[in-house]
């Protein structure tokens, strides 16, 4: 009876009312590489990946399901789930057919992730956390989506789409299809492209740009020129640092322009896509390293929970007097050679002094003492053991028992610099766009401002007021350019040692003084109340007066940037016996708690990732705490949502030997107003 169920064009299972398998086609068994004794009798779940039961889908139609092949193969199938009676009981009834032609959004990042999962994980890892990769798969391409969206908003286009690159099969794979592009790429499901081809001019000339549809190479293999409603069409690259990832697609119909700036959004969207994609990699290759580790660290624990230890008597005199078999596989000597030797024969030299003092401080009678102690193999080797003795007064013996701890140790040292590596590629990607971003601004600012000239000065309309305000723009912008310049400079001398202060002996709270009242124009055009106060009139300290006014106009400028208008900004200084204190409070929008740890990290910011309401690269903090350790001092805020931040460094009191020739104080007196232009260019009145 049961050969009518065998339909080569089916897969057909029946389950029991506790879901085991008690019937499958050979369809379905030769499909998945099982044969029927492997899984009739067990439960369905040993081969399906879902956290749902199947009885809870018997109300719906056209399920779909995802099963593990014998050689761990993804496949899907979709199937009808019927109650039906079979062998005089009801049963469930399962009769699918696998899905070829997937056209889920999802199934290429799936598979991507679940590749990497089978290449590098033991069985039991992957099935403890299939469910959790699914979610990370979802997620990426609601973020994706989210974004496609959001440039669709922003450039008005009919139609946009994003291809990853598949590596392996050597293509595009279309991931997103929005608007019109779900219509333009509706049978479409991959594009075979070698990445050369890409690379050529022949397609090259055409990315990161929108162009006529007529006038671009034929490279999506999509028929524009038969489609009457498409006018232009743009295609960007999703790649970092020359790692191409895939690209973006735009269409525009013939009653929609697109706009002048919608390169440079692209551009820029682009790459926090590239960036998405490459962080996401990273991240799933330390989750999946971390399931690994974490695996291997409960077989080693299981092991050594069940292996004997390393047991031995040591006498007063340092030498063993009796070892278990077991020391031998461990350190590679025989129990004879062992035996003949001073244990600090074998312990690691930089151990040595310290093994030696701790054997006088554990000869107290039954107390128990552990150590973590690296011993020489006889190949040459160290292994670390943890050691455990204690100390029997009446025959002046160590009973010690010992286990091999190398592998854990080496694991937490893999896992340290798994974990420091993919911190620094995050933070080299997120300073590359930042600088980039800072960058491209002003100087965008100021060659659009030259174009106007230009024009104005082609048709003879350019006016006096209008040459200066365009001059103004220029000057300003150039001068967020040579901040940015001398801040990058500074920065790369003080990590290679090279930064030096020129100090003399000066009073500080003219300084401070003086550089707090030269910024009062910014705080008057700002519609703040600056502040200014002192117990003392006069402090002589030995100091750089140039990077004391640097400290302060950075600290200023962030508290006149997050402080709203109508606000207030103080600027306190004080005294103790050894150091001068200087406050910078205002009355801003304040730092959350758990940025305020990072607040002074170099490159970065207090604001979202894709929400930057400030300018700013993130190393004018960084840069002041430097100059405030060079002075030998410290720095410190305190702040409150909403409630403002207050800013406090101090640096000690004391005098120096002048200098012979010092020429810094006569160039600083006449620099205030340039030095406060260029760290408040991006301050605008």
């Amino acid at each position: 009876m049961l050969d009518i169920y065998n339909d080569k064009y089916s897969y057909i299972i029946i389950l029991n009312c506790l879901e085991e398998i008690i019937f499958c086609n050979k369809n379905f068994l030769n499909r998945l590489n099982y044969s029927s004794g492997e899984i009739l009798n067990s439960n369905i779940k040993k081969i399906i990946i879902s956290e749902k039961n199947i009885i809870n889908q018997l109300d719906k139609e056209n399920k779909t399901f995802h099963f593990l092949s014998k050689n761990n193969e993804l496949i899907k199938v979709n199937f009808n789930i019927s109650v039906e009676e079979f062998n005089n009981n009801e049963c469930i009834f399962l009769i699918g057919k696998e899905i070829t032609n997937e056209k889920s959004d999802n199934l290429f990042l799936e598979k991507s992730i679940y590749e990497l999962l089978y290449k590098n994980c033991s069985k039991t890892v992957r099935e403890n956390y299939l469910t959790e990769i699914k979610e990370i798969s979802f997620n990426i391409n609601k973020i994706l989506t989210d974004v496609g969206q959001k440039m669709l908003n922003y450039t008005q286009a009919d139609g946009i789409s994003i291809f990853l690159y598949d590596n392996k099969k050597e293509g595009l794979k279309p991931i997103l299809k929005l608007k019109n592009s779900s219509m333009y790429l509706e049978n479409i499901d991959f594009i075979p492209l070698k990445k050369y081809e890409l690379d050529s001019q022949k397609y090259k000339d055409y990315f990161n740009n929108i162009y006529l549809k007529n006038t671009a190479p034929n490279f999506s293999m999509i028929d524009y020129n038969d489609n009457n409603e498409v006018k232009y069409i743009g295609s960007y690259t999703i790649e970092l640092n020359e790692e191409l990832f895939g690209l973006v697609g735009l269409s525009f119909k013939n009653n929609t322009r697109p706009k002048i700036n919608n390169n440079e959004y692209m551009k820029y969207n682009c790459n926090r896509i590239a960036m998405l994609i490459k962080n996401i990699i990273l991240s799933n290759q330390v989750y999946i390293e971390n399931k690994k580790r974490k695996y291997t660290e409960r077989e080693l624990e299981n092991y050594l929970a069940v292996s004997v230890d390393l047991v031995a008597i040591v006498g007063k005199d340092g030498y063993f007097k009796k070892i278990s078999p077991n020391w031998k596989n461990v350190l590679g000597w025989s129990e004879e050679e062992l035996l003949s030797m001073p244990i600090v024969n074998i312990v690691h030299i930089e151990e040595l002094e310290s093994f030696k003092g701790r054997k006088k401080h554990e000869e107290i009678d039954q107390q128990i003492t552990r150590h973590n102690i690296r011993f020489k193999h006889k190949d040459g080797h160290y292994v670390h053991l943890e050691w455990n003795s204690m100390y029997t007064k009446e025959e002046e013996i160590y009973i010690t028992t010992s286990r091999d701890i190398t592998k854990t140790i080496e694991i937490e040292n893999e896992k340290k610099l798994l974990e420091k590596a993919m911190d620094a590629e995050i933070a080299k990607n997120e300073f590359f766009s930042n600088i980039s971003h800072e960058f491209r601004t002003p100087i965008n600012i100021i060659l659009g401002t030259m174009q106007v000239v230009n024009k104005k000065i082609e048709k003879n309309n350019l006016e006096m007021d209008s040459l200066k305000k365009y001059g103004k723009y220029i000057k300003q912008n150039s001068y967020r350019l040579l901040r940015l310049a001398n801040n990058l400079i500074d920065i790369s001398k003080m990590d290679i040692g090279a930064y030096e202060l020129r100090c003399s002996n000066q009073n500080i709270v003219n300084i401070i003084e003086e550089i707090t009242l030269s910024v009062a124009d910014y705080t008057k055009n700002n519609k703040i109340n600056l502040i200014f106060d002192t117990s003392d009139e006069e402090i002589i300290t030995y100091c750089d007066a140039d990077k004391i006014e640097r400290i302060m106009l950075n600290l200023l400028s962030n508290a006149i940037k997050y402080t709203p208008q109508n606000g207030f900004i103080t600027v306190d200084i004080t005294r103790d016996e050894s150091n001068i204190r200087v406050s910078v409070k205002d009355s801003g929008m304040g730092i959350p708690k758990n940025k305020i740890d990072n607040i002074f990290d170099r490159f970065s910011q207090v604001d979202e990732f894709f929400n930057r309401k400030y300018e700013g690269s993130g190393i004018g903090l960084s840069l002041v705490k430097n100059l405030v350790e060079m002075h030998g001092g410290y720095i410190k805020v305190n702040s409150e949502i909403n409630k403002g931040s207050e800013f406090i460094f101090a640096i000690p009191i004391k005098l120096g030997k002048e200098k012979e020739c010092n020429n810094c104080e006569i160039d600083r007196k006449y620099k205030h107003v340039e030095r406060c232009d260029i760290e408040f260019s991006d301050i605008y009145n």
